[in-house]
């Protein structure tokens, strides 16, 4: 049944524990957990303490597919299309380490951008040394985005892939994944998109995005919590390509313990070894609120409050690191204030938790605010009027002015 957000929104709030603690404006790191994920931890936990080993053939050994099909419902997908896995990075190692991509002679580059997510960056990076391949890193140049132009222009006959971000982490600006594909495909390259920005807090559609494999996760605006990564790669190329990062849950009949690979034909084709069932667990009751609520209410309540944030952002006169236009703006606002690191600890001391990234040479620090479909503009309100304060009052400077480095 479909949940009105204005109508039903004392509820939906109720099923989301941490919000009656604190004001949670940070569902762009990790999204607030369903009360619901508990029953399926108890579940996972139950079946184990019943069933034993007998577990993997009444529910475990299917849930990793059952998962991924609630995913590809929410991102244009087809049935037995999503793979799931335990992080983006290792859906990177799995697809460009495919024998397809091995035998690869004349195109030699894979182009990334640096608003790419860094541990996407290493993944590409480090096989990319370990193939031989060249690559090619897109500067923003200080900006939100880059423009898609920029892109396009470095897409030859030499490139290998584009791997780069459906909507950047940074400054929630949405790249032109469509055009970036065409172009790609017109050329022969492919495409590999890290989507974890996207799905649950934008529209996704993975076949008019026509993008040739798109990741994301569960741990953001999908409410799934970590280890619940997933890997859309579509189906006809799915069926010519050979992973080889690959395990047993990969083989056609597992249970044989052939000592040689002979590939099973549907999702579970791209997996390594045993995955972990317990985080899948957590991910179902987030994806079933996602789901009655719907993306579009969500999207449309999303560019709502980020408008806020942008508006209430610029009385103040600070800068912004998102984009303020609406087609290229996604969940989260990137604000440049002053003493953002000390800032976001005194708002942590009042309970109210955004986030922080640090800047680079080309860009200030920030702090990232991201709402989702459970938040109330009253808490938009109650974030910068506690800004205010703590600025005017220099209660910022009881806190540490640097970042600790963990070594």
């Amino acid at each position: 049944m479909r949940r009105n957000l204005d109508r039903d929104l004392n509820s939906i709030r109720r099923e989301f524990p941490i919000l009656s603690r604190c004001v949670y404006l940070i569902s762009n790191s990790l999204g607030a957990v369903p009360r619901k994920a508990l029953e399926g931890l108890k579940k996972y936990y139950e079946l184990w303490a019943e069933e034993g080993v007998a577990a993997w053939a009444k529910e475990w050994w299917q849930l990793g597919q059952r998962v991924g099909d609630e995913i590809a419902s929410s991102i244009g997908a087809g049935k037995d299309q999503v793979t799931m896995m335990t992080n983006v990075t290792l859906c990177h190692w799995v697809v460009l380490s495919t024998k397809f991509l091995s035998g690869q002679r004349q195109r030699n580059t894979i182009l990334l951008t640096d608003h790419d997510f860094p541990s996407v960056i290493y993944a590409v990076s480090k096989i990319s040394e370990f193939m031989g391949w060249k690559v090619k890193m897109i500067p923003s140049y200080g900006k939100p985005g880059i423009d898609v132009e920029n892109i396009l222009k470095h897409i030859n006959e030499k490139t290998l892939f584009v791997a780069t971000s459906h909507v950047y982490f940074k400054s929630a600006y949405i790249q032109d994944i469509p055009a970036i594909a065409d172009k790609a495909r017109r050329l022969g390259a492919l495409t590999l998109i890290d989507g974890y920005h996207g799905p649950g807090v934008i529209p996704v559609n993975v076949k008019k995005l026509d993008a040739d494999f798109y990741t994301g996760g569960c741990l953001k605006w999908l409410c799934g919590g970590p280890g619940n990564a997933f890997l859309y790669i579509k189906p006809e190329l799915a069926a010519k390509i050979t992973p080889q990062l690959t395990g047993w849950f990969a083989h056609k009949a597992p249970f044989l313990f052939s000592p040689r690979m002979d590939y099973v034909q549907n999702p579970y084709k791209f997996h390594s070894g045993t995955p972990s069932i317990a985080n899948l667990y957590t991910a179902l009751a987030g994806l079933k609120i996602i789901k009655e609520v719907g993306i579009s209410q969500i999207r449309k309540k999303s560019l709502r409050q980020t408008r806020l944030i942008i508006d209430k952002a610029k009385e103040r006169g600070f800068k912004l690191n998102t984009p303020e236009d609406n087609h290229t703006r996604g969940g989260s606002v990137a604000v440049n204030l002053p003493h953002a690191f000390q800032v976001k600890q005194a708002l942590e001391k009042r309970n109210i938790k955004i986030d922080f990234r640090k800047g680079n040479v080309l860009e200030r620090d920030c702090i990232r605010i991201g709402p989702h479909f459970y938040n109330r503009d009253e808490e938009i309100e109650k974030l910068f009027r506690a800004i205010d304060n703590i600025l005017t009052s220099g209660e910022y400077k009881k806190f540490p002015s640097k970042l600790k480095l963990i070594t």
